[in-house]
């Protein structure tokens, strides 16, 4: 080798392109991953949402009450009546009620509440019988019918 030196590993190493993850340290040629920021952001996200998860709870409440006892004048006064309690499903949609509370990726809460016929029942006696004494007479069925429509 004649007085000619060896080159220092550190002249043998070539340097990797910009942004390149490894970078050359020392003067022995240790190399150490240097992560790019942005690329730690990204990857502290990612471990993060598939990580932790959302924490969920769905409940379904089913809610039906007893019928209340009711009468009617005549037949004509029951036709009207359920004729009219019907029209009154049909154009206030379903009977069911949803309440919902969310943090996205945290946390979401949902609590939906389905009420039985009997409640339709029960408010549509309510209004149909103004007296309140449990039987509803022929006037009192048109003027529920009328108030349906």
């Amino acid at each position: 080798m004649c007085g000619r030196k060896t080159p220092s590993r550190r002249r043998m190493f070539k340097p990797r392109a910009e942004g390149s993850c490894l970078k050359q340290i020392g003067h022995r040629g240790v190399l150490q991953c240097e992560m790019n920021r942005k690329h730690l952001a990204l990857l502290v996200a990612v471990t993060t949402a598939a990580g932790v998860g959302c924490i969920s709870h769905h409940e379904t409440v089913y809610r039906d009450v007893e019928r209340m006892p009711v009468s009617f004048e005549n037949d004509t006064a029951a036709r009207l009546f359920y004729e009219a309690l019907e029209h009154r499903r049909k154009s206030h949609g379903g009977n069911e009620t949803r309440t919902e509370f969310q943090i996205p990726v945290v946390f979401d809460h949902e609590v939906k509440t389905v009420t039985g016929p009997s409640v339709a029942f029960n408010e549509a006696v309510r209004v149909a019988d103004t007296n309140r004494d449990g039987k509803i007479t022929e006037q009192e069925a048109r003027i529920f019918s009328d108030l349906a429509r």
